[in-house]
């Protein structure tokens, strides 16, 4: 049915169509919403709104425009176009609040106003309070609530610490105990012993005498720091010669020929010969076997 005008009565119908859509339909008040409204128009004309960017149109309406796009759409077939407004608003004051009214202004395509449409939405939007209506004062603040948290509980967590911290200590002792049980159990001149066999067989290969001194100077120190509880491997001559004598160690005057030897080797540029090398090593080997601690009898 054609729209009536009181001067020229019917006239032709106007081809477009304004549809609005409110996302999300309630909010609380400062909340944020989207205001989508689409425009489909005739081709030949563009379309825009007017009214959001107002203060005095908006301030009846408790919106605010905080942001809008705009985009626009042509069909490469037929005889309408659309235009969509993205509107984001903050709403403010209580209860349903209908969308406040714009214009919808159309123009050709030269630029012209061809009409101006005033459109007031039929959607609203229900605002709700922060708070109860009801309320008139400040509620005040609760208390933090203590934790219910039982004696005879933290009596057993407490027991349970100190449980498993006794449990590492003993495990820690028992572990002590056994390592230092078992290097005892070690017999430091067997394993001197065998080494000097191994160098002697080196030595009959083939191994330079000087090289032979070198690690028979090792073997000694070795033996004699874990025999004697001193510290031989990085100690001086002097200062085993020191510590030997504090001890009162049997064969005293051998074990130290063997490293003075051994240092004239190393630092005198000395040279002994194979059978030197021998000697010296049968030598280590009765000295090692002197000193050793006879056993215990049971």
């Amino acid at each position: 049915m054609l729209p009536f005008s009181p001067l020229f009565g019917a006239v032709k119908a106007v081809p477009y169509r304004i549809n609005v859509k409110v996302i999300p339909d309630s909010a609380l008040v400062g909340d944020r919403i989207r205001c989508l409204i689409t425009v489909h128009h005739s081709e030949k004309e563009v379309a825009a709104i007017e009214g959001f960017d107002r203060s005095d149109s908006l301030a009846n309406h408790f919106f605010e425009l905080v942001s809008r796009k705009h985009s626009s759409s042509y069909p490469l077939s037929g005889e309408s176009g659309t235009e969509e407004f993205e509107l984001e608003l903050a709403v403010f004051g209580r209860g349903y609040q209908p969308l406040p009214p714009f214009t919808v202004v159309f123009r050709d395509l030269q630029g012209r106003v061809t009409k101006r449409v005033p459109y007031t939405p039929s959607v609203s939007l229900f605002v709700r309070a922060l708070t109860d209506s009801s309320m008139r004062e400040l509620r005040p603040l609760k208390p933090p609530l203590k934790p219910s948290i039982r004696p005879f509980l933290i009596m057993s967590v407490v027991a349970g610490v100190f449980g498993v911290a006794g449990m590492v200590l003993l495990l820690l002792f028992l572990l002590k105990r056994t390592v230092r049980n078992s290097a005892e159990r070690v017999d430091s001149g067997q394993i001197a012993q065998r080494k000097l066999r191994k160098l002697g067989s080196s030595l009959s290969a083939g191994m330079p005498p000087h090289e032979c001194y070198e690690e028979l100077s090792n073997i000694m120190r070795s033996f004699l720091e874990n025999h004697y509880r001193i510290s031989a491997l990085e100690a001086v001559t002097q200062e085993i010669e020191r510590d030997l004598k504090k001890i009162g160690v049997a064969g005293f005057e051998s074990i130290m020929n063997l490293l003075k030897q051994a240092d004239l080797v190393k630092f005198a540029d000395s040279r002994p010969d194979v059978e030197e090398s021998r000697q010296s090593l049968k030598k280590a080997s009765e000295v090692i076997r002197s000193t050793r601690i006879p056993k215990a009898e049971g």
